[in-house]
């Protein structure tokens, strides 16, 4: 595949799957914003809930876009088989890299596309967390 192809669906599928997760992240915010749980009920009970709610949202987030590349890599014809499309897309996306399985050089920009994807989503996964925990320790200072 030539280069600017792979870049081109490579930046495709990274848009779809920073769409994708912006749109989880803005429920997820819409939600505490109305919801209001560390204000109205700050318990660690309750923390624990929304937390581990939003924690499965956004792993849910990462999988849906894992297997988006995935099938990707096997729709392209980069990988063949059930199982090393998926393998190659979980190791890529989590920036892991174990090599055993790797594209071809006509694909090899387009695989590394699925890692800058990786990197940006579960930045921004973290970042939203990390906001969540920082309000809910303000609420809890406020007690």
């Amino acid at each position: 595949m030539a280069i600017v192809l792979q870049i081109a669906l490579g930046g495709a599928l990274l848009i779809l799957c920073a769409l994708m997760h912006l749109a989880v992240a803005a429920r997820a915010l819409s939600y505490l914003r109305h919801a209001r749980p560390f204000v109205a009920q700050p318990s660690p009970r309750r923390f624990f809930k929304v937390t581990g709610g939003l924690f499965a949202v956004f792993l849910a987030s990462h999988t849906v876009q894992i297997y988006l590349w995935a099938i990707a890599v096997w729709l392209t014809g980069a990988l063949t088989g059930r199982e090393p499309p998926i393998y190659f897309a979980l190791v890529t996306y989590t920036t892991l890299g174990y090599g055993d399985v790797t594209l071809s050089e006509g694909f090899r920009v387009f695989g590394a596309m699925a890692s800058v994807t990786g990197i940006l989503m579960f930045g921004l996964t973290t970042a939203f967390l990390v906001g969540v925990f920082s309000n809910a320790l303000n609420a809890a200072r406020k007690e």
